[in-house]
């Protein structure tokens, strides 16, 4: 019997379709935990995605993407739960405006005007912690790991 470990350069490249699962359901996460961690700590609300991509960026390595396919899963993940986490802003906006519980607000307000809160309360500092997020998420995404040997290596 032969229990040898796969060789992991033999392993096909990811599919689009992986790639666009991993990062839907990686951001989706990385959204709510942004919410979460602004709930909690909300001193440094703003900039909770930095670490949040870098985790997003791990997971892909994590999940055996490499070079491209990490970097890319890595920035749509960041963008998906850049915008789902604003979308629950504008949500948590609005049921402190009406004083309704969150999940109510969510269904009664709709997803357009949750969408519009959303984008109204976007500024500048928003948008400078969504390019430091990603650019530490593609510097960890771009990282080589340590046991992977190259031609040179032998």
């Amino acid at each position: 019997m032969n229990f040898s470990v796969p060789n992991p350069s033999n392993r096909t490249a990811p599919g689009a379709i992986a790639i666009l699962v991993s990062a839907l359901l990686g951001g989706m996460a990385g959204g709510v935990a942004w919410c979460f961690l602004s709930l909690w700590l909300p001193w440094f609300a703003l900039f909770w995605i930095v670490p949040i991509a870098i985790v997003l960026a791990v997971s892909a390595r994590w999940q055996g993407y490499r070079e491209g396919a990490a970097i890319a899963c890595t920035l749509l993940a960041v963008l998906i739960a850049f915008a789902y986490a604003q979308y629950l802003f504008g949500a948590v906006r609005i049921a402190d405006s009406m004083g309704l519980p969150l999940r109510e607000a969510l269904f009664k307000a709709g997803f357009s005007l949750t969408a519009d809160i959303a984008w109204a309360n976007l500024r500048a500092p928003d948008w400078i912690a969504l390019a430091l997020a990603m650019v530490g998420g593609v510097a960890v995404a771009r990282l080589r790991s340590p046991s992977r040997q190259t031609s040179d290596d032998s």
